[in-house]
């Protein structure tokens, strides 16, 4: 349950917080867990909120974004279902009043031996078992005329690993954030890799290993693993559930690289961590559920797309990774059951392109066979959408490039219940 950061300061965590809030006490801890994953020093927020100097500056600044709704980023709404993490994703309503009432104080610092210890959030492993690089440094070449300034691009990392081995939890390493936009990981079969120069991988806009929504391409093992963009957070598995991969599937990387005015030369070497389990757990497989079928109409500002499909078999849900590209604005899908009881999985009314979660849920969903899962997305291709990449709207339909749209609910199951 998520706790309001004006109860937290009010009732005096740190002992010092009895005349109001101070920054070692109530500020600091509040932003530990909710803004200094992306604004800290190297992160992917502007600003540094790790010293109250900082903050006590940008706090006007603060405020206006909290109560406008810009900040935090929206994520999936716990309410529709709780997801490990939530009550340092999902926005704080109190967060603002927080702000204003330590800099009304005249903010201060507090002792620092009364605050409160926090683990803060991350978007790495700090001890992992297994991890994976790409072969050698890639500097890309962005020489694409048909998407100036992106690159796709795949490599193989091998593991090295000579028996199966099951990950509980896992995120990327990513070397060089100033030019790398999104990563995905595959497991892939060797016969699948085409022909490439190790060091240098190959072009992979049009093939990127996803698979289709076929319960043979989700049962075989192969496809989509994990995926990062700004703002991640580990995937965690619970108990007893892993993602299976054994010495003869290929680890291949898929990453969007994206130029810069300051970036030219800048040479990439990313990868992916792991901690895995000790023993053999019941493997969780990824189903690449999503509509591709939709074409969004020049200056629509809220066209809608959706799909359903019926379960042949039981399933456990233990997370959904929702994507779509820029001119997203909302999201939802659910679980219809055959006495029609309806499951939310993930819901927002507000899309971020640049905030891309896996939500794992706390426990997994069980889901009857014969079920209905459905999913629908929404999107403003209008000229008054301030993420439009056209100068002019056109017709976008689905497709990998950011130009392009998709919707997409990935889904982490196992089978059987």
């Amino acid at each position: 349950m998520l706790i309001p950061l004006a109860l937290l300061f009010a009732c005096g965590p740190g002992g010092d917080s009895a005349e109001g809030p101070t920054w070692h006490s109530d500020v600091s801890p509040a932003l530990q867990g909710q803004c200094t994953r992306c604004h800290a020093p190297g992160g992917q927020g502007a600003g540094d909120f790790t010293t109250p100097e900082a903050v006590a500056a940008l706090a006007p600044a603060m405020i206006e974004a909290i109560q406008s709704g810009r900040m935090p980023p929206p994520v999936s709404d716990p309410d529709c279902q709780d997801y490990l993490g939530s009550e340092h994703l999902a926005p704080d309503p109190t967060l603002a009043t927080l702000l204003q009432t330590w800099l009304d104080a005249g903010a201060p610092e507090g002792d620092p031996a009364l605050a409160p210890v926090v683990e803060p959030v991350t978007e790495q492993l700090t001890d992992p078992d297994v991890v994976v690089t790409m072969a050698a440094p890639y500097t890309p070449t962005y020489s694409s005329a048909r998407d100036p300034g992106n690159e796709y691009r795949c490599f193989v990392m091998e593991h090295g690993e000579t028996e199966d081995f099951y990950v509980r939890r896992m995120a990327p390493v990513i070397d060089q954030r100033a030019i790398v936009h999104h990563a995905l990981l595959f497991t892939v079969a060797d016969d699948d890799v085409p022909d490439h120069d190790v060091a240098l991988g190959w072009d992979c806009i049009e093939d990127a290993f996803v698979g289709g929504d076929d319960y043979e391409s989700v049962l075989s093992g192969y496809g989509m693993v994990g995926a990062w963009g700004p703002g991640a957070v580990p995937v965690e598995l619970t108990d007893g559930y892993g993602f299976r991969v054994t010495p003869e599937m290929k680890l291949v990387i898929q990453i969007h690289y994206y130029q810069s005015d300051d970036t030219d030369g800048v040479a990439d070497q990313s990868g992916w961590a792991f901690e895995v389990w000790d023993e053999p757990v019941l493997p969780v497989l990824i189903g690449p559920f999503g509509v591709f079928d939709f074409r969004i109409p020049a200056g629509d500002a809220n066209y809608t797309a959706d799909t359903s499909i019926q379960l042949p078999l039981p399933i456990k849900i233990h997370g959904v990774f929702p994507h779509m590209h820029v001119l997203g604005t909302s999201y939802s899908a659910e679980v219809t059951a055959p006495d029609g009881e309806v499951t939310c999985l993930t819901r927002s009314d507000r899309w971020d392109f640049h905030n891309q979660l896996t939500y794992t849920y706390r426990e997994p969903i069980e889901i009857e066979s014969d079920s209905v899962v459905s999913l629908r997305c929404s999107w403003d291709n209008s000229a008054e959408n301030p993420n439009q990449l056209n100068d002019e709207p056109k017709e976008v339909r689905y497709g990998e490039r950011t130009d392009e749209e998709m919707c997409y609910a990935f889904s982490y199951v196992s089978l059987g219940n």
